[in-house]
């Protein structure tokens, strides 16, 4: 930068810096880029350059180079920003186990009580289907397998697998039904 120009910017011309800035916006904006996982960051890092470079004319020595100078107030914000997104990642990871286990809890203790009696009533009916029909319940909607799947490691059709599940769910939801009036009758 050339001596005239800084005693302007020195003596308040803000004109004289906005071309400063105009001149090496772009270099800066490069290197930030480059080091930077976003470009959000990287133009917030060279703004802070150009407002730290500002705050700092005072110290520039005119027979340093501008540009590197401007560069090594930018290298410093990079690696803070570095930091700071390392030090938000950890607190994140750190966290995130946590919060999931909590939200787990949150969710086990909103099941009612109305869902809780459904599925006892489920496993006890569960017990009185037969042991074929309680065999393809369970691989259908346990173990989430296909009927054209469970046809074939049981050696049947899929017709007959479709039809074992529509009269086991029927069987089902009877049994359900009728536990759940007889617990809400006692």
């Amino acid at each position: 930068m050339q001596t005239e120009t800084l005693e302007q910017i020195l003596g308040g011309d803000l004109d004289a810096y906005d071309a400063i800035v105009r001149q090496y916006q772009a270099i800066l904006l490069g290197y930030a880029a480059h080091r930077l996982p976003d470009i959000d960051a990287a133009q917030d890092v060279v703004q802070l350059t150009f407002i730290r470079a500002y705050e700092q004319l005072d110290e520039y020595q005119p027979e340093r180079d501008f540009g590197v100078w401007l560069c090594v107030i930018c290298k410093h914000f990079i690696l803070t920003e570095l930091e700071r997104q390392r030090r938000e990642l950890r607190n994140q990871q750190k966290f995130s186990h946590a919060l999931r286990l909590r939200v787990g809890k949150e969710m086990v203790s909103a099941v009612d009580e109305d869902q809780r009696n459904m599925l006892s009533a489920l496993r006890k009916c569960m017990k009185n289907l037969q042991t074929q029909s309680a065999s393809v319940v369970r691989l259908r909607f346990e173990e989430r397998q296909s009927c054209q799947s469970i046809a074939e490691s049981l050696d049947r059709t899929v017709t007959w697998v479709t039809s074992t599940l529509s009269r086991s769910r029927k069987a089902l939801r009877l049994c359900i039904e009728s536990r759940l009036s007889e617990e809400s009758t006692t």
